[in-house]
Parts: structure tokens; sequence; C-alpha cells
């Protein structure tokens, strides 16, 4: 990479910076306002967009051993999140799944990040927002070429 797209990108991570913390701080604030634990939440965001799975694969997505996803499962269980139930063709497989009311917190979490991101969004005036638009599919287009190499 040349110095001086190295710059850019280093000059765009820092203005980025502040906005993502702040995404991640009220990211955490709903997840604790719901009572889900920062790794609970990873695990229903992992089950909303990977559909059922087994309690290995979701250990391992999650990065953390067996005991302790069957713990995380376990407390979403309890709260009425997602279901566990056998694997028909192996009683020992342990598939995970959201439940209707999983679907649901999901979508009222994402809801609440997507009205953050149209507020901001709305502060631009109409030039800004094309502009921003056209960058972020231009970012994408780059994200797919990157994770697809």
């Amino acid at each position: 990479m040349p110095p001086s797209t190295r710059a850019v990108a280093d000059d765009l991570i820092e203005a980025m910076a502040p906005l993502l913390a702040q995404q991640r701080q009220r990211w955490a604030e709903r997840c604790h306002a719901h009572g889900l634990s920062l790794m609970g939440a990873h695990a229903l965001a992992l089950l909303e967009m990977h559909g059922p799975m087994p309690m290995s694969r979701l250990a391992d997505d999650l990065g953390v051993a067996l005991p302790n996803a069957t713990g995380i499962v376990g407390r979403l269980a309890e709260r009425g999140i997602v279901d566990r139930e056998h694997a028909d063709a192996d009683r020992r497989v342990v598939l995970v799944s959201l439940n209707d009311h999983g679907r649901q917190l999901v979508g009222e979490m994402e809801e609440a990040r997507r009205d953050r991101i149209r507020r901001l969004v709305e502060a631009l005036d109409t030039d800004q927002q094309e502009r921003l638009l056209h960058a972020v599919r231009d970012l994408r287009a780059a994200a797919a070429t990157v994770d697809g190499a």
C-alpha cells in the first residue's frame, strides 16, 4: 500500500473511531437494558446470521470452550430467547436456535441501531448524504474484494 494511501486510511480510521466507540457503548447499554451479556448478544447475532447451529459450532464461533457456550446458551434459554434440541441424526448434538422471542429481541435491538444511524445521516445535507452513500458502497465493494482474497 503506497504511503499516501496508508495515511488516508489511518486518517479515516481516526475519524471513525469515536463513532464506532459510541456505537459499541450504545450496543452494550442496550444489551444491559435487556439483561444480556455481550457474549450472549454475540451468540444471538450468530444465530440470527447463520440460523440454528450445533452447540459445538456456536462455541467455536464465539471463541469459547464448549462448557462456556453451554452456560451462555443456558442463560439465554432461561430467559426464553433461544431453544435447544437434540439433533435427530445424532442425539449427542445439541442444536441451538432463536425462538420467536429471541428474533423479536434481536429485531428491537437492530431497529434501535438503525434509528441512531438514520438520525446521524439525516443530520447531513443532501449532498453529504449522497457522498456518504457512494463512499459506503465503495467501502463495501472493497470489503468484498479483501474478504474474498
